[in-house]
């Protein structure tokens, strides 16, 4: 599981954020500018994992304080990602730039936060799909536990239950993630040959459209002549 650590004093935005993320985020808290210009905590994270560090700024926080801890940030970790959440001074922001560090504000709402943090991650990653465990599928932010038949699109409210077909038809897909799977070979895959009519591959696959069509990141499209097409949305890359 890749990893964020949310830099900044507690308030009710970073426990919020901290909560939404838990779920598919390993998240840790720093909490304070401090705290994180030490990095005793982060050296202790192996070289080798992926992760960002979210910090919060505060109007309070001083340049000297920002340039120390992001020079060693960027020292130490330089294939880990660096973001700036926050209504940063001008001052502060003419040192944050200075690192190259991208800041963005405060996303008003903590969905797009999520959606945004795992387009950052996808870098990192190199991997859109992954399986977590041999029940559970991950294709960018849809999550599908083949043994509940549970579909889940991360950090929202959205968890729609799906039929073994649909299952076995969405496993089939992400093993050519973004190329075009003909009827036939969808027909031998899912339904292991056996005589089914067009009109009921068009329904699965119409059902499930429906569904996935509730994600950020993931799209279903009829590619005509050819079949269907599992791809990641182009703006979640």
């Amino acid at each position: 599981m890749s990893m964020i650590w949310l830099v900044g004093t507690s308030d009710q935005w970073l426990e919020a954020v901290s909560e939404v993320m838990s779920g598919f985020f390993g998240v840790r808290r720093i909490g304070s500018l401090k705290n994180f210009s030490r990095l005793n905590t982060l050296r202790e994270t192996p070289a080798s994992s992926d992760f960002i560090c979210m910090v919060r700024l505060a109007p309070t926080d001083d340049l000297i304080s920002i340039y120390s801890a992001f020079s060693c940030f960027l020292k130490d970790f330089r294939a880990s990602q660096l973001v700036v959440i926050g209504d940063v001074t001008l001052e502060q922001r003419k040192v944050v730039e200075n690192f190259r560090v991208a800041t963005l504000g405060i996303p008003p709402d903590l969905v797009k936060t999520a959606k945004l943090l795992r387009k950052l991650m996808v870098p990192l990653n190199q991997q859109v799909v992954k399986t977590l465990i041999d029940d559970v599928l991950v294709i960018g932010d849809i999550e599908i536990d083949r043994v509940a038949g549970r579909m889940r699109v991360l950090a929202t409210a959205v968890d729609e239950p799906l039929t073994p077909k649909e299952i076995r038809i969405i496993s089939v897909l992400s093993g050519v993630l973004n190329q075009a799977i003909s009827r036939e070979d969808l027909i031998k895959k899912v339904w292991l040959g056996t005589h089914v009519s067009a009109n009921t591959v068009d329904s699965h696959m119409s059902r499930l459209r429906k569904k996935i069509d509730q994600s950020f990141e993931c799209r279903l499209e009829t590619q005509y002549g050819c079949g269907w097409t599992l791809s990641m949305r182009r703006d979640s890359l």
